[in-house]
């Protein structure tokens, strides 16, 4: 039985480490690309995504520096903030807070 336990173990140690080796040698000959180079043809450019995102219900937009930025998912995307406010959003403000009363 402990002979199970040994064999067992240098199998799955064997499997973790030349997993661990395989990854490190993956990611250390990676090199990050150069964005001026050609691409080859199986690559094409991905446009980034819309900076801006508004809510169509309460038409505010928010920047990436508002707070509400990463947890809102938005249903209207522009590229720059004067082209939500053409839309007719206006941009998000920071509530001002209220004092507690004493």
């Amino acid at each position: 039985m402990f002979g199970f336990f040994i064999q067992m173990f240098l199998l799955c140690a064997g499997a973790f480490l030349a997993g661990v080796l395989l990854t490190w040698l993956t990611m250390r000959t990676r090199s990050v690309p150069v964005p001026d180079a050609p691409l080859s043809i199986m690559e094409e450019r991905v446009a980034l995504p819309p900076a801006i995102k508004a809510n169509s219900r309460t038409m505010m937009f928010h920047t990436p520096e508002s707070p509400y930025y990463k947890r809102m998912k938005g249903d209207a995307f522009f590229n720059s903030p004067e082209d939500a406010r053409r839309a007719g959003y206006t941009r998000w403000t920071p509530r001002p807070r209220v004092p507690a009363a004493s």
